[in-house]
């Protein structure tokens, strides 16, 4: 006899609460707190950022309410988690995800660019 999941599958957009999710880099985790809510679970999702919890909070006080959210749905939330070195980190080099989420990454500081301006691209690594 095999076992079904009777769960509803929740599309948005490209993704569903079926689907193993790793979110990488979160700013304000506004984005993964939007699929959690949507999916009203959080269960399926790692959601990632650079940062310690405690930097987390002062540097983006809107993540306070958006982690609270993702924890109560079940969200595994990691700090201090380097993009270049992800493979390496022990709670995700062993795990498989159906769908990887980079939004937005970074490109660093310069006054006149902003991060959707093609300049800011090419002058940033790849």
């Amino acid at each position: 006899m095999t076992r079904t999941n009777k769960k509803k599958v929740r599309w948005i957009n490209h993704y569903n609460n079926r689907q193993k999710i790793l979110l990488v880099g979160e700013g304000d985790f506004s984005f993964s707190s939007c699929l959690a809510s949507a999916f009203d679970s959080a269960a399926n999702m790692v959601a990632t950022c650079l940062h310690s919890e405690d930097v987390q909070k002062t540097k983006h006080r809107t993540s306070i309410a958006h982690l609270k959210l993702l924890k109560s749905k079940g969200c595994k939330v990691l700090h201090e988690v380097d993009v270049h070195y992800m493979n390496q980190h022990q709670t995700l080099c062993y795990r498989k995800f159906d769908v990887i989420i980079f939004n937005f990454p970074h490109a660093g500081h310069y006054n006149y660019l902003r991060e959707t301006d093609g300049e800011l691209i090419e002058v940033c690594p790849s």
